[in-house]
């Protein structure tokens, strides 16, 4: 299963060492999270259920801007896999389901971002961090694609999340 932080630090850790530092991640990662819960529900106070729609309208229309020197897809999905696998360390653990030179698929089994924003009640305000995925991909290579239908953030037991060249 991958994501550990030794995949990616210059010496290794032990175990021990290994769960202070994801604690002191997740401790901050926490403290974002409950501010941005915060100002969602003081929104809601204020503006009623409109502040939440506008959440929701956020989730359906995030966008990046697009990746200028786009190569061959192929080697962008790879490159692009190479960059999730490193920025997942440490807040998620994983598994490779697929690993095709046209399509990468991960089982993800840990979401630190899932547990903390389910923690505190609010998954939907998560999903905003789930949705990114979809354009995240696309700004990269316009003629990759993302595809997923079960989350950790909506309670499911796992993310199934599948990069491909689209055909």
């Amino acid at each position: 299963m991958a994501g550990n932080l030794n995949e990616i630090l210059p010496d290794p850790i032990s175990e021990a060492d290994e769960q202070i530092l994801l604690d002191l991640l997740k401790r901050k990662m926490t403290v974002m999270a409950d501010i941005a819960v915060e100002l969602l529900r003081a929104m809601e106070r204020e503006f009623g259920s409109r502040a939440r729609e506008v959440v929701r309208e956020m989730v359906n229309h995030q966008e990046f801007e697009s990746r200028q020197d786009a190569g061959k897809p192929e080697t962008d999905l790879r490159d692009f896999c190479a960059m999730v696998d490193k920025a997942a360390v440490g807040t998620h653990k994983w598994k490779k389901t697929e690993d095709q030179p046209q399509s990468v698929g991960y089982r993800f089994t840990r979401c630190m971002y899932a547990e903390i924003f389910r923690e505190l009640e609010e998954p939907e305000l998560g999903l905003i961090m789930c949705a990114r995925d979809e354009p995240w991909v696309r700004s990269f290579n316009p003629k990759l694609a993302f595809k997923r239908t079960r989350t950790l953030m909506s309670g499911d037991d796992l993310c199934d999340n599948m990069y491909y060249v689209e055909t």
